[in-house]
């Protein structure tokens, strides 16, 4: 299994590392390849320009574009580990995706209609947030947040197995309860 994690949290003693390195020992584990994009420590430019947006009409891909579409067409699995911040992930993420997912690559336009280019992967999302799971349910936070990104995004890539798990109010909780949404973790990716 070829696993590509994209991570982005911008503190590197936060909770969402410790995920990204549980997530990536298991994986170890269970002998599957990983390749890591740190999107902060990559210092990645999350701004698609008009010199981008030009490129990508004319058929010619920017090399850092170029670069991240390799990877993500040689994983079977995507892992996305990221904050929930103000209701969607870090704008970092956001650019990744509005620069990497791009037409052509991750969808295209038919006579028929859209059709996504990514079918055959597997994703996982692993998100965190300091909010309470029943005020975020009451309030149907997680459904925006799974239309955005798992329908509009990965769906419309082509993408449909995809497992979603939200880490609720990490920054409120025990130790000991930080160390049992670990577990959580183990337990989906020995799934996986």
């Amino acid at each position: 299994m070829k696993v590509l994690t994209i991570f982005a949290h911008p503190n590197p003693k936060s909770f969402n590392r410790a995920v990204l390195d549980t997530v990536t020992g298991e994986l170890r584990k269970k002998n599957a390849e990983v390749r890591v994009k740190d999107l902060y420590a990559m210092n990645f430019n999350p701004i698609l320009s008009g010199s981008d947006f030009e490129q990508l009409l004319a058929g010619k891909v920017p090399e850092d574009i170029a670069a991240e579409q390799a990877d993500v067409t040689w994983a079977d699995v995507l892992i996305f580990i990221y904050p929930i911040w103000w209701i969607g992930q870090p704008a970092i993420l956001k650019g990744w995706l509005d620069r990497v997912f791009c037409h052509g690559f991750a969808y295209k336009t038919t006579d028929e209609g859209v059709v996504g280019l990514l079918k055959g992967k597997k994703a996982l999302l692993i998100t965190t947030s300091g909010s309470d799971e029943a005020a975020w349910k009451q309030i149907g936070v997680m459904e925006a947040i799974k239309t955005v990104m798992v329908t509009g995004t990965l769906n419309f890539s082509g993408i449909t197995d995809v497992t979603y798990k939200n880490l609720y109010g990490v920054p409120y909780v025990s130790d000991a309860q930080r160390k049992g949404m670990l577990e959580e973790v183990k337990k989906i990716i020995s799934d996986l």
